[in-house]
């Protein structure tokens, strides 16, 4: 290697460590992991990273698909191998979502840290100033688009909306000695539109809110636990963490929750239904399978965790605490903290704190896993549900073929799909970089 040029030094230890990698996880999957200790630690190639920096600069700067797959053939790109530019650069995605017409929306930053909102296609990247946040439908068809504290609900290439609803101000349901101690903070965390275009979950700090054409209607904190909580000695103003929800492909469902109390489940209209235990210490993530017939409800503890998936049939007879078994209930992943998910046709991808991507199916069978590197904090499935975009807080955005298992040889995983492209919204950057 002595005589090796960056290029190739670069290439090959890449090369190298993703087949050490891989070569770990079927050794873990075949035997077990207890005793298995940790992998060789990753090549040192920081004194290549400038030379990778000004590639990544000259080939994005020349614009062409050609000079992309050229960079990437030389240059393959591996999360350990940039970890040291992440600290400066790396930076989480509050929400994807796909238009119709392809192209991707994107929110850089979480929901607490500054950021824009992107609209990417192909090698194009286009800010959209106007547009503070934004969701997708289960069936991601319809869009939900925050503008100047109203919700357009969109279908399909229009932008001319089905509906336009308001913002709730987080005073909703408040009584008035919490609403006196309120954040004046209505920072949207998530946005479910239905997939009639008619009703939409808001999620914020100060609780989870239906909107539609009759109004705004709180569901959580329940009405019972801002009473009580006004009736403290010393009150404080709601506001929860971990909050989030999800919204059923029939419309019928809402599942949601935070870090406090169980699962909450209520019907397509705002109406409390059920609590189901979690089989972890807080609550941290819902989704619905495409099919409709099962939840999958996530709580963790630190970065661990444990994703319960639930019959949907039965959510009106279920009443659980922590860790309660139910002939509903059944464990489909034991181990991650979730922080974000997307359908599949046969399952369900779950995201987790540790960067790895698993695609389970409702009985907990595990159809294939992934490492891309960093926590995920937000995942979209296009809606022809070929491309899976997967964003993590070292500010990468993978681009997956989910129909293809052809990996490239710096991928890691169990029959992972195949990485289309990645994008780098570093901070330190001018401009996003293909690569």
């Amino acid at each position: 290697m002595a005589d090796a040029t960056p290029q190739q030094q670069w290439h090959d230890a890449v090369y190298s460590y993703a087949h050490h990698l891989n070569a770990y996880i079927a050794k873990g999957d075949a035997c077990g992991w207890e005793g298995m200790g940790e992998p060789d630690d990753p090549p040192a190639l920081s004194a290549l990273l400038p030379e990778l920096r000004q590639q990544l600069r000259a080939a994005n700067a020349e614009g062409s698909e050609a000079a992309i797959a050229r960079l990437r053939s030389q240059w393959p790109p591996l999360h350990e191998a940039t970890s040291p530019l992440l600290e400066d650069n790396g930076q989480g995605f509050g929400a994807l979502a796909w238009r119709a017409d392809g192209s991707l929306l994107i929110r850089t930053g979480t929901w607490y840290e500054p950021g824009q909102v992107l609209r990417l296609q192909g090698l194009e990247v286009t800010p959209e100033p106007d547009l503070q946040m934004f969701g997708s439908s289960p069936d991601g068809r319809v869009l939900a688009l925050l503008r100047e504290g109203r919700i357009a609900l969109v279908r399909g290439t229009d932008d001319t909306p089905v509906a336009v609803l308001p913002l709730p101000t987080g005073q909703e349901g408040l009584p008035s000695v919490l609403a006196a101690l309120a954040e004046d903070d209505a920072t949207v965390q998530q946005l479910v539109p239905f997939n009639d275009a008619q009703r939409v979950v808001v999620v914020q700090a100060g609780g989870v809110f239906l909107c539609s054409a009759t109004g705004i209607q709180r569901l959580l904190p329940a009405a019972r636990e801002l009473e009580e909580a006004a009736g403290e000695d010393d009150p404080y103003g709601v506001r929860l963490d971990m909050v989030h929800a999800a919204v059923s492909p029939d419309g019928n469902w809402i599942a949601c929750g935070h870090q406090d109390g169980r699962h909450r489940i209520f019907d397509g209209h705002g109406t409390p239904i059920s609590e189901v235990g979690p089989h972890g210490e807080y609550p941290h993530h819902a989704a619905f399978f495409a099919d409709g017939r099962h939840v999958a409800l996530n709580a963790c503890h630190f970065y661990n965790g444990a994703t319960i998936g639930v019959e949907v049939a039965a959510l009106a007879q279920i009443d659980t605490d922590f860790y309660e078994d139910h002939p509903a209930v059944r464990v489909i992943e034991p181990g991650a903290r979730v922080y974000a998910s997307a359908p599949l046709p046969d399952g369900l991808v779950l995201g987790d704190a540790y960067g790895y991507l698993r695609a389970v199916d409702s009985a907990g069978t595990v159809l294939w896993k992934q490492h891309v590197g960093s926590t995920i904090s937000a995942m979209a499935t296009s809606p022809d549900g070929r491309t899976l975009a997967v964003g993590s807080h070292s500010g990468t955005l993978h681009l997956l073929d989910l129909a293809s298992t052809d990996a490239r040889p710096e991928q890691v995983g169990t029959q992972p799909r195949r990485e289309l492209r990645r994008w780098l919204f570093w901070k330190q950057e001018a401009r996003p970089l293909a690569w």
